[in-house]
């Protein structure tokens, strides 16, 4: 049952960082330089709810496999992700949008900021829970 739990963790966790690391790295830079302004932000508009949805399937995936491994701290770091990428999907998100339209440039920007930083933090969770169980230190 040791191993389940090992597998399952450490592919939802890869699966989790690279899917964020891949959306941030690759995908966003390359709409943004490849399309028009206004086309770049519709579109990457568009692809949020499908990102939010990957994050927070991915990390119940790796929370699964520490729960098999009744590794509490690490559930809790994707339990935190998942909480958060739901806040960001299903308030910031459309919190953002509303400010957007209205032309608040100041507000979208506050807004952005805090969703980079957010997203980034979720980032730097996974990716450290990934490297501790890259090590072994934590195998069960």
């Amino acid at each position: 049952m040791s191993a389940f739990g090992n597998i399952l963790s450490a592919l939802g966790l890869a699966a989790l960082a690279g899917g964020m690391l891949f959306f941030a790295a690759v995908m966003a830079p390359l709409v943004f330089t490849q399309l028009a302004p206004d086309a770049a932000g519709l579109f990457i508009r568009a692809a949020f709810p499908f990102y939010y949805a990957y994050v927070i399937v991915t990390a119940t995936f790796a929370a699964c496999g520490y729960l098999v491994r009744r590794d509490l701290s690490a559930i809790t770091v994707l339990l935190a992700v998942v909480v958060l990428t739901y806040w960001s999907w299903f308030w910031l998100l459309p919190h953002i949008e509303v400010m957007r339209l209205a032309g608040d440039i100041a507000g979208f920007d506050r807004g952005h900021t805090l969703s980079v930083w957010v997203n980034g933090a979720e980032f730097l969770g996974a990716v450290g829970l990934l490297v501790r169980t890259a090590i072994g230190k934590d195998a069960r």
